[in-house]
């Protein structure tokens, strides 16, 4: 009875972490890039342009007029800093959490045990 117990305690556990890190997604942001820009700070943000090229940065800032920051992936080419120009940018996304992926998550994460019982036969 007291592994039974602790096995519910662990799966408790667990469940509570997975829940409460949450799920995050790439969310547009309707408003200027400028202040987007302003209010992610140290964030990644992911920027998409005109050309639908996209490149998601590090450390975004806005100077004159580009966004400059560390790239860190994307489908242009180019490594390390990179500079884009704010008249031609179409969309920024920051990442947010996501209600519908974390209960998802969470459904699973509940489904998991009731498969393992499934799983398991017992020899009488």
């Amino acid at each position: 009875m007291l592994a039974v117990i602790c096995s519910l305690r662990s799966l408790t556990v667990i469940a509570a972490v997975v829940l409460a890190s949450g799920c995050q997604a790439w969310k547009v942001d309707n408003r200027p890039a400028p202040t987007v820009i302003e209010r992610a700070g140290n964030d990644k943000v992911a920027i998409t342009m005109d050309d639908r090229r996209w490149v998601v940065l590090n450390n975004a800032q806005v100077q004159s007029d580009s966004i400059v920051g560390m790239r860190v992936t994307g489908n242009t080419v180019g490594i390390g800093r990179t500079a884009l120009s704010l008249p031609h940018v179409r969309a920024v996304e920051t990442r947010r959490l996501s209600i519908t992926r974390t209960l998802g998550l969470g459904v699973v994460a509940l489904f998991i045990p009731s498969l393992y019982r499934f799983a398991i036969i017992e020899e009488e």
